[in-house]
């Protein structure tokens, strides 16, 4: 089946070839969005191996249903929302376990586990590798529906409309759950020592500096 020409993106070839069983535009699709897809299930798990498993499942789903993608969004909006909806499956199925930031870094790095899902791309996106202690552990302790759309939209760059489609919600419950989960995050980076330039009190959001750093007040 042709994709709708006001959606056909990057994509839209190899996903043709792919639906004609051309292995190396697979490989290719693989390529182009795993780093993305694992990244999105590591934020909202907490956990590598089970990110690693969630993500793997994703894909062979994807790929395995890849003649019902009528093309009507974007192949990375459908494939996000099945890294979703595997993710959501596995948080009903075991409660997860956040684990050490340090374990975390080593195996989410280029050369840890997270590499073994790639296939050779450049280190993961500086904004996730970069996330302190305090943060991981505030991210975590978000609701499942908060966590989901603040690492759609703040960690991985999503939009808020394509992030409330793969969400299956309406825009303006993305940026609902956003601005409050910039809040709870807030607050409990200010309990953790931080400091949130502009912000009096740890409900509201901003930008956050470490206690002592030049932009302490």
């Amino acid at each position: 089946m042709s994709l709708s020409p006001q959606v056909r993106d990057a994509d839209t070839h190899l996903i043709e070839r792919a639906r004609s069983g051309d292995t190396e535009a697979v490989t290719e699709l693989y390529r182009r969005h795993e780093r993305r897809a694992y990244n999105l299930a590591l934020r909202t798990l907490g956990n590598p191996w089970d990110a690693a498993d969630v993500a793997q499942e994703a894909f062979i789903k994807a790929f395995r249903n890849l003649d019902s993608f009528k093309g009507d969004a974007r192949f990375s909006t459908w494939l996000h929302r099945i890294v979703v909806n595997a993710a959501y499956d596995h948080l009903r199925r075991h409660r997860p376990e956040p684990m050490d930031g340090e374990i975390l870094e080593e195996v989410s790095g280029p050369g840890g586990t997270g590499a073994v899902v790639g296939s050779g791309r450049e280190g993961i996106d500086p904004a996730i590798d970069g996330l302190s202690d305090p943060l991981r552990d505030a991210l975590m302790s978000l609701s499942e529906g908060f966590r989901f759309a603040v690492v759609l939209c703040d960690l991985l760059g999503f939009p808020y409309d394509e992030a409330a489609e793969i969400l299956g919600v309406q825009e303006g419950t993305i940026k609902s759950r956003i601005f409050r989960a910039r809040e709870a995050l807030a607050e409990a980076l200010v309990k953790a020592g931080y400091e949130v330039p502009g912000v009096r009190n740890p409900g509201t959001a901003g930008g956050v500096t470490r206690p002592g750093t030049p932009g302490e007040r």
